[in-house]
């Protein structure tokens, strides 16, 4: 595309088309949770004060229960960051070899040649294609004609000055260059994920409901904030390049949950909705657990009545010998000796 930035674009862009269906299950997954959050509360409420290892553990399985009858999965969300990963390994790879990806120059031996010519004996192909940009010479021994112009005809600057290639440094502001003025993508990186992560959360939030549980306004807090702040870290050890695809990823991202928010809306809930709904499912577990000690009680009775059955004695001719040699009276029957 002539430049390095569009090209970085449109390649974001395209994930972000092949995600998509990941991007609606993940709402339709939002929609789910929104829905248990009140019932959630409840069951948080019902535990509130008690922090005993045995009622965390009954407090999570119900909430475990709840989640799976309801369909919805915790670790929906955490699908298309993991597939993040590997794309950005391969966007790493592609910016770090820019002869041989870019500029199409797929075999080695001219690039070494390349290299050599201008007399970089071992270096990076960065290296080596500012050594050919610099050069005026018009061939150069053992490098294809073609070669030569493909890699001189690749512009891997952001506005034809920064090069994205270059890793940001906060170093480079006691020393200020052209390269000083990268230290701005990782804090637009920084930004741009903060406010992705906030509006987001604005599409998905549910005010009254977050005022009835402050430990999701906590939670959310600490996400807000740890989040951008690996994407700044994880921005200034690698080329620049990566943190403008994460901008862009940022940005589309934005335009992609307003999108699906307003196609795909979820569920919000007044106080009083969500009480009502709380007193529901307070009711429900009461209902279960009264059925449940109902059936406890069922099996214990029929255990009573199994102890009264009468089972008759059976003897065969093998016990003779202990039958006693005078007769027994009638009322002593049952104080016969038995074997």
């Amino acid at each position: 595309f002539g430049s390095y930035t569009i090209a970085i674009l449109l390649f974001a862009l395209a994930i972000k088309l092949v995600m998509l269906p990941l991007g609606i299950k993940q709402q339709k997954n939002q929609i789910r949770s929104a829905k248990l959050r009140p019932k959630m509360a409840a069951i948080e409420k019902k535990y509130a004060g008690r922090t005993d290892r045995k009622t965390l553990e009954k407090k999570q399985q119900e909430i475990m229960d709840l989640q799976k009858e309801e369909g919805y999965s915790p670790l929906a969300g955490c699908l298309p960051m993991l597939i993040q990963l590997p794309i950005i390994i391969i966007l790493y790879t592609v910016i770090q070899e820019p002869l041989t990806y870019l500029a199409g120059i797929t075999d080695d031996s001219v690039i070494k040649a390349m290299g050599e010519a201008l007399g970089i004996t071992s270096g990076t192909q960065y290296e080596i294609l500012n050594a050919v940009q610099s050069s005026t010479a018009s061939t150069l021994l053992g490098v294809p004609a073609e070669a030569l112009s493909a890699a001189r005809a690749l512009d891997l600057t952001l506005f034809n000055a920064l090069p994205l290639w270059a890793t940001p440094s906060i170093d480079s502001i006691f020393a200020p260059s052209i390269e000083t003025w990268l230290v701005i993508i990782p804090v637009l990186t920084f930004a741009s994920s903060f406010f992705s992560m906030k509006l987001s959360r604005k599409f998905m939030a549910n005010p009254a409901m977050d005022v009835a549980n402050p430990d999701v306004q906590k939670s959310n807090i600490i996400m807000d904030i740890v989040m951008p702040a690996m994407s700044l870290f994880i921005a200034f050890g690698v080329p620049a390049a990566i943190g403008v695809y994460w901008v862009f990823q940022s940005v589309l991202g934005i335009a992609q949950q307003f999108i699906l928010a307003k196609t795909m809306p979820l569920p919000t809930y007044s106080a009083e909705e969500i009480r009502a709904i709380q007193k529901a499912e307070k009711e429900r577990q009461a209902a279960a657990i009264a059925a449940a000690k109902q059936r406890r009680a069922q099996y214990a009775l029929d255990d009573e009545d199994e102890d009264d059955v009468n089972i008759p004695e059976i003897r065969s001719h093998f016990d003779n010998d202990d039958t006693p040699s005078t007769p027994v009276p009638k009322g002593n029957q049952s104080k016969k000796k038995k074997k």
